[in-house]
């Protein structure tokens, strides 16, 4: 290409960063479309988005036979401009692919210094949420590879002929000190891997095997305990209230694979086997209160929103994608700071969701098309046909949230698999006096999240005020089954059991409640879910415990 192109397509990709990454499915829809303009108008070939299509086609008829179709349309709409981005990036010059750089930069520092801004005062660590909430996260993702790229660029021979030497060490300093104050595990296990890259590329594949070891080394040590205890709490992140849920997300991601084998539960749905294999948390408030779109490890997310074979094709994609990283290092400095930053940006993904941004994925894919130097030369042109329809996927990707945010009716018909909807339903078929409507959307609540104990405790409360008290005993006995520590379904099951004539029980039941109540206060409560397991009010347990002939709760 030549070299007097526009170069809008470069600024597009780095200052989508800025822009929330994109998350923002109105933001999404313009930028995507005009990625397809781009390539209509530049006409790169389908280059290193080739090795990609088949996992592509399979996640299109995985979202067709998805129990909620429209919840995959924004992603296969995402992935698709994404390659697209990928296509036009290996098809730029060296001065785009120089001024990519320095966009790069620039868009980095930004980054953080928002992050640094939303840390001040919070104690750093999770607070950097910066530009890209709701998570650090993000950020460091894109600091990692920032800071990989600038010391790729000044190691370089010939980095000193192009950028400012000066205000790229800024930048990789700035960035680094936010990896500091993060703590960010994701982002330092990123930098080792693009340090390891750039040794083999300077010095062969001894040096890969040499960083290998060192890592086997650093995580045989760690594992015995014989890292001092600061850097432990800083890996394990001892100082959080809840443990480490990493690796039950994992176990619990590899489990809804292995329940939808072949198709899995289709792109965007996640959440939907999630909650059939939640994972517990054993000392929070609630012990099903985790609630998660996503696996924290794009590996196991395209295997439980794809299947197995979705995870064999995606990862056929991926080593071609990785195998232009793994040769001699590039007579090009831009290059050898995409390939770092590439490296500092595939290494996290093991341990997190960063594709989920539309911009980090297309930040990712076109730095691994800058550092393949054979990008430019493979495939064909995209078809027309093809631009037209990713143009049209990206340009409607943003409605079905629209319609599920426009009434809880239309939510539950665009994502029936979705419980959310069917409880808003249930609320308001309640205030309308519709009590067997509102019975029919908390079981169909239940049905779609089997571990959510507000759910049949909302049915025990319904059947309580009928006159049912055998099914509400019934009921109330399967949430606190679910939820030992919730109290108002506990004063439900009370005054059914004293209902039904089984005072002795009835009277246990208040004993649990008066234990768990001195100790509430040392739970902590972030979810509204955890706050209504917790929350006890007087009344309602002093007007059981009359029944009971029992004490009022003290003053």
């Amino acid at each position: 290409m030549l070299d007097s192109r526009p170069t809008w397509t470069v600024r597009l990709l780095a200052f989508s960063l800025a822009l929330g990454g994109l998350r923002d499915p109105r933001l999404f829809a313009a930028a995507g479309v005009a990625a397809w303009i781009a390539v209509r108008r530049e006409r790169p070939t389908l280059g290193p988005a080739t090795p990609w299509l088949p996992w592509l086609a399979w996640a299109a008829l995985s979202t067709a036979f998805s129990v909620q179709p429209l919840a995959g349309l924004p992603v296969i709409a995402r992935w698709a401009a994404v390659l697209a981005c990928a296509s036009l990036a290996a098809s730029w010059s060296a001065r785009q692919r120089e001024e990519w750089l320095q966009s790069f930069f620039v868009v980095a520092s930004g980054l953080a210094a928002a992050a640094l801004a939303t840390g001040a005062g919070r104690g750093w660590r999770d607070g950097m949420t910066g530009l890209i909430p709701p998570y650090y996260n993000y950020t460091s993702f894109v600091l990692s590879a920032a800071a990989a790229a600038a010391a790729a660029w000044l190691l370089h021979p010939r980095g000193t002929r192009s950028l400012d030497r000066k205000a790229v060490a800024a930048a990789g300093a700035l960035a680094l000190l936010c990896l500091v104050l993060a703590r960010s595990r994701g982002a330092w296990l990123g930098l080792g891997a693009a340090a390891a890259l750039w040794s083999a590329r300077r010095w062969g594949p001894r040096a890969l095997a040499a960083a290998v070891v060192a890592a086997a080394l650093l995580g045989g040590a760690l594992a015995g305990g014989l890292l001092p205890a600061s850097v432990e709490e800083i890996v394990f992140k001892k100082y959080r209230i809840h443990a480490e849920a990493r690796p039950r997300l994992w176990r619990a991601a590899a489990a809804v694979a292995a329940d939808h084998p072949w198709l899995g539960t289709g792109p965007g749905g996640f959440a939907v086997g999630f909650r059939r294999r939640p994972v517990p948390f054993e000392d929070g408030a609630a012990r099903w209160a985790m609630s998660t779109d996503y696996a924290h490890s794009e590996l196991l997310q395209v295997a439980a929103e794809t299947g197995w074979t979705g995870l064999a094709l995606w990862l056929l994609g991926l080593g071609a994608a990785l195998r232009g990283l793994f040769g001699r290092a590039d007579e090009e400095p831009a290059r050898e700071a995409a390939a770092a930053a590439a490296a500092a940006m595939t290494a996290q993904l093991a341990t997190d969701n960063m594709l989920q941004i539309p911009a980090l994925a297309a930040l990712w894919l076109s730095a691994l098309a800058m550092a393949s130097a054979r990008a430019g030369a493979w495939g064909r042109p995209w078809p027309h046909t093809a631009v037209l329809v990713g143009a049209v996927l990206a340009l409607v990707s943003w409605m079905p949230k629209a319609i599920a945010d426009s009434g809880p009716a239309r939510a539950a018909a665009v994502f029936p698999a979705e419980p959310g909807p069917r409880e808003d339903l249930a609320y308001e078929a309640l205030a309308a006096g519709r009590t067997g409507a509102a019975e029919a959307h908390w079981a169909a609540a239940e049905d779609l999240e089997p571990f959510n104990a507000i759910h049949p405790w909302r049915r025990a409360q319904l059947a309580a005020a009928a006159g049912r008290w055998a099914q509400a005993e019934r009921l109330a006995a399967r949430a606190t089954d679910l939820e030992p520590g919730f109290m108002a379904a506990r004063l439900t099951r009370a005054e059914a059991l004293v209902r039904l004539k089984r005072v002795p029980e009835a009277r246990t039941e208040l004993d649990h409640v008066l234990r768990m109540r001195a100790r509430r206060g040392s739970i902590p409560r972030h979810s509204g879910y955890e706050r209504v397991v917790v929350t006890l009010y007087r009344r309602d347990y002093d007007r059981v415990a009359a029944l009971a002939g029992r004490p009022p709760l003290p003053r």
